[in-house]
């Protein structure tokens, strides 16, 4: 009798123990990450499909005299030249809904001697 009451205990925590491996591989749908190429980075703030903003900054010791291009997704902008050093993002408020699958990306421009060089392009893909 022993084995015909310890089946319902065992079956339970099978059961739970499925639900949270299918529980667990459900991808996330966040919106929001970083990354950075070289000396740019990029950061979208959100969640799922929905984009808050998209900023671009520098990396720790990347500062140049230059802009930002943030584009993708529907979004093209480019910053004011200027320096930027550490710390300072130029950021695009977007407040809206990106098509799945989307890349957004952002790259700095120094501005030397009447030409561009680029100063990375780091991306990041928008996807549910």
């Amino acid at each position: 009798m022993g084995t015909k009451t310890s089946w319902a205990p065992r079956a339970g925590l099978s059961a739970v123990g499925t639900l949270a491996l299918l529980v667990a591989g459900v991808p996330s749908a966040e919106a929001g990450s970083r990354g950075c190429n070289h000396r740019t980075c990029i950061s979208v703030q959100g969640s799922g499909l929905h984009v808050d903003s998209v900023s671009a900054s520098t990396t720790w010791n990347g500062d140049f005299t230059g802009h930002f291009h943030i584009w993708g997704g529907g979004l093209n902008a480019n910053s004011a030249t200027g320096y930027w050093g550490y710390h300072q993002q130029y950021t695009v408020h977007v407040g809206r809904d990106l098509p799945n699958r989307s890349v957004v990306c952002a790259e700095g421009w120094e501005h030397v001697n009447g030409r561009l060089e680029s100063r990375g392009r780091a991306c990041e893909e928008i996807r549910f």
